[in-house]
Order: C-alpha cells, then sequence, then structure tokens
C-alpha cells in the first residue's frame, strides 16, 4: 500500500489527538506489527526498538487540493500553494522514526517521540466493534509493509543499511554540534554577540571569577544572613543589569525584588529583615517549601534566574544559577557586580558559562522531534554542552557544514 509524506502527517495528526479503545481485530493487529518489531535488537530497560522509515513527499496533489486551500483562505493563488507545498515539505522525501516500548502490561507504538497507539496488554479487547477509521487501517497496513521491507534488508546486509543511513537520514533527525562562534559568522548581522555585548573588562572579570572557583573549590561562605542582606545581594544583580533606569533610584531593595522576582516568597518578606535569627528559623522552617524566594527574575523553566541561598559550614552561600543563552548576560552582569562588590558566592555553571560568553564553547543541535532544552544526557559530559537548538531551515547548508554530526545508532536485527 502506497502512502505519502503528507498523507502520514494527517493521519499521525489525527492519531495523535484521538484516544481509542481497540476492538480484537485491531488488537490484534497491533501486536502483530510489535512482534515485526521482535528481531531489532532492543536499547534499555524497556525494550525499546527503532526503525526509520524514508516516505517520499510525492506530487503536490498528494500534499491537497488547492481549491479547497484557497477557499479556506490559506493561499491566495496556485503560486501561494506551490510555495506552500515547498516550505512544508522542502525535501523529496521525509524521515520517521517509529519505535515500540514495553512497559508491564503495556505496549507503546511512537512516531518520530510521538506516542500513536498503546495497548493494554491486561484488558480484554472489545469484540466485534469494528468503529475504526478508514485511515487508520490503511495506515496500519501501510505500517506493516515498510517493517517487513526494512528487516528484509537490514538482514540482507546489516552494514550497507546502515551506512545507507549515515549517508542519507535527513540532518534534521540527527545530533550535532557546532561551535558558537561558528555559528555567530553564519548568522551574520542576526548573530548576538555575547562577548562585544559584555565588553572586554566584564569578560575579563568573569574569568577571574571561573579561575577562583576552579583553583579553590570548595563554596564561599557569609557568617550570616538576613533578609535584608538578601535582598541587597538582589539589588546588586538588578542594578548591574539597570532593570528600572532613572527610576530606580527611588525605589527600595523589596520593590525591586517584587517587581523582578517570581512572587512567592514563601513568607520571606514577613520575618524581621534585620533578624539573623528569624532568617534561620524561616529557612528551616516549612513555609517555603513549594515557594521559589530565590527566583530574583521570574521565567519559564529552563529561563529564569536565581540567586540561590544555602545553609552550610556554619554559615550561608549564595548561588547564582542563569546559563540560558537568553538571560546568560545578565547573569554575567550579575556575577560581576556581586564580585566587585566583594560578596562571597559560587557561579553554577561557571566555565560553561565563560565559554558561551566568549563564543568558545559548542550549541548542541538535536532532531526536530525534540524540544531544544534539557537535552544535556543526549551529548557526551566531556563537550560541556549546557545550550541546544534545533537546525531549521535557514542557513542551513552552512550550518551542516560546520557542525560536527554524532554516529548514528546502529540498527541491527537478529538472524533467524
Amino acid at each position: 500500500m502506497k502512502l505519502y509524506a503528507p498523507q502520514i502527517d494527517n493521519i499521525l495528526y489525527q492519531l495523535e489527538r484521538t484516544s481509542r479503545r481497540f476492538d480484537r481485530k485491531m488488537f490484534d493487529k497491533l501486536q502483530g506489527i510489535y512482534s515485526l518489531m521482535g528481531p531489532v535488537r532492543p536499547e534499555g530497560d524497556d525494550q525499546v526498538r527503532s526503525l526509520w522509515i524514508e516516505v517520499p513527499r510525492e506530487n503536490i496533489e498528494d500534499f491537497g487540493d488547492y481549491k479547497e486551500f484557497k477557499e479556506e483562505g490559506i493561499v491566495n493563488s496556485r503560486k501561494d500553494f506551490e510555495a506552500y507545498w515547498i516550505s512544508e515539505y522542502p525535501d523529496q522525501s521525509k524521515w520517521y522514526q517509529f519505535t515500540t516500548a514495553e512497559y508491564r502490561d503495556k505496549r507503546y507504538f511512537y512516531f518520530n517521540s510521538q506516542p500513536v497507539f498503546t495497548i493494554d496488554q491486561s484488558e480484554t479487547p472489545v469484540e466485534d466493534e469494528d468503529h475504526h477509521s478508514e485511515y487508520v487501517w490503511e495506515f496500519l497496513f501501510w505500517l506493516e509493509d515498510a517493517i517487513k521491507y526494512l528487516i528484509f534488508k537490514i538482514k540482507q546486509d546489516e552494514d550497507g543499511y546502515n551506512e545507507f543511513l549515515s549517508d542519507h537520514l535527513s540532518y534534521h533527525k540527527r545530533k550535532g554540534r557546532i561551535g558558537r562562534r561558528a555559528c555567530w559568522e553564519i548568522l551574520g548581522d542576526d548573530a548576538i554577540l555575547l562577548d562585544e555585548r559584555l565588553g572586554p573588562q566584564r569578560i575579563d572579570t568573569l574569568r577571574r571569577i571561573v579561575d577562583a572557583h576552579n583553583q579553590d573549590g570548595s563554596w564561599p561562605v557569609l557568617k550570616d544572613m538576613t533578609a535584608a542582606d538578601f535582598l541587597r545581594f538582589c539589588e546588586i544583580c538588578y542594578d548591574a543589569n539597570d532593570y528600572y533606569g532613572e527610576s530606580g533610584k527611588a525605589l527600595s531593595p523589596v520593590e525591586k525584588y517584587h517587581r523582578m522576582a517570581d512572587g512567592r516568597d514563601g513568607g520571606l518578606l514577613s520575618i524581621d529583615p534585620d533578624s539573623s535569627r528569624e532568617f534561620r528559623q524561616w529557612y528551616q522552617g516549612g513555609e517555603r517549601l513549594g515557594a521559589h524566594p530565590w527566583e530574583i527574575c521570574r521565567g519559564g523553566n529552563s529561563t529564569h534566574i536565581t540567586l540561590g541561598v544555602s545553609e552550610m559550614n556554619n554559615g550561608w552561600s549564595l548561588m547564582l544559577d542563569g546559563s540560558s543563552v537568553v538571560r546568560v548576560e545578565e547573569t554575567v552582569r550579575m556575577a560581576v557586580a556581586l564580585h566587585n562588590a566583594s560578596i562571597p558566592f559560587h557561579l553554577r555553571e561557571a566555565q560553561e558559562i565563560f565559554d558561551m560568553v566568549s563564543g568558545n564553547d559548542f550549541i548542541g543541535i538535536v532532531p526536530d522531534t525534540v524540544f531544544p532544552r534539557y537535552c544535556h544526557s543526549l551529548f557526551p559530559e566531556e563537550d560541556k554542552i549546557i545550550d541546544f537548538m534545533n537546525l531549521g531551515y535557514e542557513n542551513t547548508e552552512e550550518i551542516i557544514a560546520a557542525a560536527r554530526w554524532y554516529p548514528l545508532d546502529r540498527i541491527s536485527v537478529a538472524r533467524s
């Protein structure tokens, strides 16, 4: 059965948004597809097996009906329609990773990391209730044929098949790394040159901070801590970035914190600001649990900045954390200001931040099915990659040429 990339995408779109209970016929078909994947050597504890399926985009007629697109206001002309088709399917074919996995009684089926089917072997399927749309059956028969063909090809010449993947798999589906400065050069005027924005003096101070971290190894400690102390440290960080301009001169540290912080202070602002005893009681109590008092610049999960306080060694430590590329310039300004004010603190990922802002680190390139956040585990630890991107469709050829691409996971099958 022939299906092309636009049809596959339409079917996957429907499957990802539809929950279904399987009748016996559909249940058995999915069990059969799971069994077809059996010869593929699994990874991990959950019997994860994957195959790459290359699907042609074929002709524009397989993308859609021009008249329907025009009536719906999506395009205004046939030229628009053709441009839209090419923008959605720029290559002659599209690659999909089909994956099966098993955990306890459940078997999972994924396309490009998105779940499309789950069967629970502990449940009895509904008998004789063939309520599934025709497109689902078309998709499953197509998938069945694709798996059989690929297993046959791999058994014929496993080395040749893996070489073919290495030569032809879209770079949009691969992991790689590119030097930040090389990326800056490719982007040209669109690049955000962190070293130029910060200036050589701040970069030099940051280098001294990093060197001190690397040489000492121990965490700097403050003997006492009060709420007022913490707010003063926050103010130093805020003023380093000139968040408030001239109006900041009239704002107290508490007001500045209110404007920038997460807002869930956990009762920190309710204690005596000058009492180290009350700060310790508050810190050791349960009121701050679940709160975000240290999130001094609110943001998303990976885009906020924290100035954390921890009790240690009969004193208190400060840790500044904010390595997201969209906030790292602010973080460096804060670190330099704290250093210049002789405030003992620890900068998390200090070496990585220095390498980032000086353009000497690597950006990790992740497949287009992976959101480029928290991808550290996908890369070798020694590469020290803390910033991630998808390949995208601008400057693609230049980035592909400048990047180093990691070897693909080998696909092997057991020989019967």
